[in-house]
């Protein structure tokens, strides 16, 4: 018997902005109902921009620690995944499912710059409790956009 996929996410799914970030990232911080949950997929609300094809490279997503002090996970997924112009829900599935603490966060690493990135929509119905702007490594920054990213976290057990 397969137990259906629990999804964490905030807000209302209406987006209210977008936003890309050179040289930074996008983080968001989930807590899962139960400590034995495993990740198995970000969904992301995002629109790609630049050139008409995609770059046959990839973007990294991190799985962090409570503190953003470790990465515990990180995953590649190809830019193609996310269609130019107008934003759409995108899954990204793992591999294999990770094992992740109550709470986490989640970094998008799109490296963006003119001919390549993508636009990563945010909800304000939410304040901005759970969004940053960073990267690992790098001192998180409050977003000052007054909401969170627009980013899901499927969960399995």
């Amino acid at each position: 018997r397969q137990e259906a996929a629990r999804v964490l996410k905030y807000g209302d799914c209406r987006a209210d902005g977008k936003r890309s970030l050179g040289g930074s990232g996008h983080m968001i911080e989930f807590t899962a109902p139960t400590g034995d949950a495993k990740l198995a997929a970000v969904r992301v609300h995002g629109g790609r921009y630049g050139t008409a094809r995609p770059p046959e490279e990839s973007f990294l997503i991190y799985v962090l620690s409570p503190d953003r002090m470790r990465v515990l996970h990180t995953e590649l997924a190809p830019y193609g995944l996310f269609e130019r112009g107008a934003e759409k829900w995108v899954e990204v599935k793992f591999g294999r499912p990770v094992e992740v603490p109550e709470t986490f966060w989640v970094a998008l690493d799109f490296r963006p710059h003119q001919t390549k990135g993508v636009f990563v929509s945010y909800d304000t119905s939410t304040r901005g409790k759970h969004s940053r702007v960073g990267l690992p490594g790098l001192p998180p920054v409050e977003a000052r956009f007054g909401g969170d990213w627009m980013v899901e976290a499927v969960l399995t057990k």
